[in-house]
């Protein structure tokens, strides 16, 4: 991890925005989003975690979180509220 570019990036801009998209079903089609934007730091080794490659991670300090169809799997897509929520600041 700590050799990556996503790592550099996070340690020398400390900013991060992180999507992970879904289509669960394409009959009927389903999609689902949650998007994370906020502050992050590269850490390279973090007291008390699971040693695991490197063992450097990226921390994200949320401050605005964006999703849609993780509540209401079952609704069309074009009928979908996105929900907006901000994070309170540490």
């Amino acid at each position: 991890m700590a050799a990556s570019r996503k790592f550099r990036n996070v340690a020398a801009d400390g900013r991060i925005a992180f999507v992970v998209d879904d289509v669960p079903s394409t009959d009927p089609w389903r999609v689902r989003c949650v998007e994370i934007r906020g502050r992050a730091e590269a850490v390279d080794a973090p007291t008390g975690a699971a040693a695991r490659g490197d063992g450097a991670i990226i921390r994200i300090h949320p401050r605005l979180i964006i999703s849609f169809g993780i509540t209401d799997p079952d609704r069309d897509p074009h009928e979908m509220a996105v929900s907006r929520r901000t994070v309170s600041a540490e």
